[in-house]
């Protein structure tokens, strides 16, 4: 199957949970949990991040990591500072399969001037090796415009997840030109990026 149909076809998947975990055998796990549609308190509607929830199905599948992918508006913004149970069972995934980093997919409009920006607490959550490696493999796939927490710094997956030992987290914004099925090539090159960082990523711990 063709990359545009697969990712197409991730992306439309339906699920009756309120969330899904696909387990891997590599330490990385990734989370998505801006993949629907959200009502705001104030009434407005925050819109799907879309293929987000793609990109995690894509590397759980050819890259053997984990993924955790919330489905529904459970009426809680999992990456705010509320009791969720979203971060409450990342949180558990994460001790029992000795997770090593947790990369916690997001989407940022067109109209922000980066293509990357990573949310690493001010490089506080991550090591930077692995920030610097996760960096590297975009640029060289040909993702060069990246900002480091500006304006994201990491929200409450990436504070909550940094109060872990031996965890490292990085949100991860990905620009919506980077994440539509009329630019494949783009969004083909971030599932490509990261897919390079998981291979030397698993690399280097099994030295």
């Amino acid at each position: 199957m063709m990359f545009r149909e697969e990712i197409n076809e991730f992306e439309n998947l339906k699920f009756n949970e309120d969330y899904i975990t696909k387990k891997g055998r590599i330490p990385i796990l990734f989370t998505a949990p801006h993949t629907m549609e959200q009502l705001r308190e104030d009434g407005s509607i925050k819109p799907s991040e879309s293929f987000t929830k793609a990109i995690a199905l894509y590397l759980n599948k050819y890259y053997d990591v984990s993924s955790m992918i919330k489905i529904k508006d459970t009426g809680l913004d999992s990456n705010k500072d509320n009791k969720d149970e979203f971060k409450t069972e990342i949180i558990r995934f994460i001790k029992d399969k000795n997770i090593r980093l947790v990369i916690d997919l997001h989407g940022s409009k067109k109209e922000r001037e980066f293509d990357i920006e990573f949310g690493t607490m001010n490089n506080l959550s991550a090591d930077f090796s692995t920030i610097k490696e996760l960096e590297n493999c975009f640029i060289s796939n040909g993702i060069n415009n990246i900002v480091h927490n500006d304006p994201f710094k990491g929200g409450a997956i990436t504070q909550y997840v940094y109060g872990l030992k031996d965890v490292d987290i990085i949100q991860l914004e990905i620009n919506s030109k980077f994440r539509d099925i009329e630019n494949i090539d783009k969004l083909e090159k971030v599932c490509k990026s990261l897919g390079d960082f998981i291979k030397k990523y698993n690399d280097y711990i099994n030295r």
